[in-house]
């Protein structure tokens, strides 16, 4: 049911990078189970679901995310591009590292989506994230939040999608089993957002982008409110 609709007359394909991310995963196990989903491809480094294989799921691992002209087939007759891909400076092994994935491998990925014609992006920034912030690499909080503005221009500059939609949380509960003590004061607050909620707002979102219920070209949900209430639309 979308929007208090109740729908059974369309079917959409969508293909997703980081889908072993904290958020990637969920929203994986959602498309998979969403009855309007026909089809599931993720591209990346590692087999997502574990390994296991599902009629619904096309699971493509490479051995770098840096060249993807090896998948091109694979990025056709998608109806959503899903990027979820995401790091930290220390998990990547340095500043440089830590834009090559953010900003380089989601501008790799947005061009193999754009040239197979995919016609809704969306993607995962962060609430305050800025392509003009001034940073420098030795400044980490600065640096990350010019890097995921970045990442939200691969989606917007220089690409041919329809619609664009990026979503801009705050605080987010990983829903894993270490998790941080601030990741549990926030969900014991309410001021987190559950990586679970994240996924379910971003394919709500292309379901109505699908149906031509959305009226913007470019949409951006802003901080964990924001999001959580577009699930309401």
């Amino acid at each position: 049911m979308i929007g208090g609709w109740w729908v059974d007359s369309y079917m959409f394909k969508a293909i997703i990078i980081g889908g072993t991310g904290a958020t990637g995963k969920r929203l994986l196990d959602q498309l998979i189970t969403n009855q309007n989903c026909d089809l599931v491809t993720s591209i990346g480094r590692r087999p997502v679901l574990d390994g296991k294989k599902h009629d619904k799921l096309v699971d493509i691992v490479v051995e770098s995310l840096f060249k993807m002209s090896s998948t091109e087939k694979y990025w056709k007759d998608n109806d959503v591009f899903f990027n979820c891909i995401g790091t930290t400076r220390q998990r990547a092994g340095g500043a440089k590292e830590f834009i090559a994935i953010e900003s380089g491998i989601s501008n790799e990925a947005a061009k193999m989506a754009a040239n197979a014609q995919i016609p809704h992006a969306s993607l995962i920034s962060a609430e305050g994230a800025n392509h003009k912030i001034w940073a420098k690499d030795w400044i980490h909080p600065l640096l990350y939040m010019r890097t995921i503005g970045q990442k939200e221009q691969t989606i917007i500059s220089d690409h041919s999608f329809d619609s664009v939609s990026i979503f801009k949380p705050g605080m987010l509960i990983r829903l894993q089993s270490e998790r941080t003590w601030f990741e549990k004061f926030s969900e014991l607050r309410g001021s987190g957002l559950r990586v679970d909620t994240l996924a379910s707002a971003m394919i709500h979102d292309a379901e109505r982008v699908k149906l031509g219920r959305v009226e913007k070209s470019h949409q951006y949900f802003i901080g964990n409110n924001d999001i959580k209430s577009s699930l309401e639309l």
